[in-house]
């Protein structure tokens, strides 16, 4: 099982209360006070570690105990600049050498000095290489930690890389295929307003051919958008404001009334005025989709007080006379409106009229 340095830490410090026994017949008042002050330091030499050396130090010096020193030292070689563990190892190592009192040195002969001076640079170096082997192993760690995280911050790039390419492969796809068929309708419906002697007729090809025209600019400008990757500005291409949703309503070839109760201004977000356009649009396709004929009121307004801006499609029941086309339905109509508004931060809201129509609201923060 592996021992976690706090673990091993707390050992030694018991061992040094345990080391008590060992000058426990002869403890005068010096040594009460020094071992003291020692065992009292040591549970704050993570906080203040060259404070806590500081107060052990004596308890050494005395040679009552050794432990709380060597402890203090290795929190100190854990943590300090290089220059304060040498200062603090030379402490360490001076308090082990000296005995006490100091003027006994004399009394030793020089292989008992050896012995002193090697038993003092064993103590004071101990430690300090311990320490910096566990600091070693945790910048180590971190080190690697920043690695993993860098790798899986480049795998992350990487796959945007990817969706970025598939999504420029199906813009580039989606602009051929469209263009051609849409282009097609576009020239198709230029031949047979030319040719066409009716004008009634003559008027709903030139709608047609008005509205191939268009999508063929607005798939433009969406495909260029999408080739440059950037959502918000893809949600505003076409320039789909709310100023344009009048030109929008008298074109849905639906019965629409429009109650729009705000002022845009230069300070509205173009994204969120697309994400209302769009909802608007959206919601008149699936009414012509599924309620041909049916009356649509179509309202905008910021309620006072709240900083949202509510948009509401209100449709009535399906006129008894028309039959809903056969249109091509991917079924995602509802679960777009709801994304588009979940793009800035808004939501939607579709439920059944009591009349037999259909309600869509939609609340986007300001």
């Amino acid at each position: 099982m592996r021992l976690d340095r706090r673990t091993a830490e707390r050992g030694v410090a018991l061992l040094a209360c345990a080391e008590l026994l060992t000058v426990a017949g002869t403890f005068d008042a010096l040594g009460l006070a020094v071992c003291s002050a020692a065992l009292l330091v040591l549970p704050l030499r993570h906080r203040f570690p060259l404070s806590t050396l500081a107060v052990t130090l004596p308890a050494t010096v005395t040679e009552y105990l050794w432990l709380p020193a060597i402890l203090a030292m290795f929190v100190v070689a854990c943590r300090a600049s290089p220059r304060v563990i040498r200062v603090c190892g030379l402490l360490l190592f001076t308090a082990a050498l000296v005995p006490w009192p100091p003027d006994a040195l004399l009394d030793h002969s020089r292989p008992e000095v050896l012995t002193m001076v090697e038993g003092a640079g064993l103590l004071s170096l101990g430690p300090i290489v311990l320490g910096l082997l566990v600091r070693t192993r945790d910048e180590l760690r971190h080190r690697l930690t920043d690695l993993a995280a860098t790798q899986h911050r480049e795998q992350w790039l990487e796959s945007q890389r990817a969706v970025t390419r598939e999504r420029a492969r199906l813009a580039r796809d989606m602009h051929d295929t469209v263009s051609h068929h849409v282009g097609i309708i576009a020239v198709q419906s230029g031949a047979l307003s030319a040719t066409e002697p009716d004008a009634a007729r003559r008027a709903d090809i030139d709608v047609v051919r008005e509205h191939s025209v268009r999508a063929l600019e607005e798939l433009r400008n969406m495909v260029g958008v999408l080739r440059g990757a950037d959502a918000t500005a893809a949600a505003a291409a076409g320039r789909t404001r709310l100023t344009d949703l009048h030109g929008l309503t008298a074109e849905s070839l639906l019965d629409v009334g429009v109650h729009i109760a705000v002022a845009p201004g230069a300070r509205w977000d173009p994204a969120l005025e697309a994400a209302a356009f769009r909802i608007v649009q959206e919601a008149l396709n699936n009414v012509r989709k599924h309620a041909p004929g049916a009356p649509v009121q179509v309202s905008v307004l910021a309620p006072e007080g709240q900083d949202v801006l509510v948009v509401e499609i209100d449709n009535g029941p399906p006129a008894a006379d028309r039959t809903a086309p056969t249109l091509p339905s991917g079924g995602h109509g509802l679960a777009g409106l709801r994304e588009r508004a979940a793009l800035v931060g808004g939501r939607v809201t579709a439920r059944p009229s009591a009349d037999g129509g259909f309600t869509v609201r939609a609340e986007l923060p300001l």
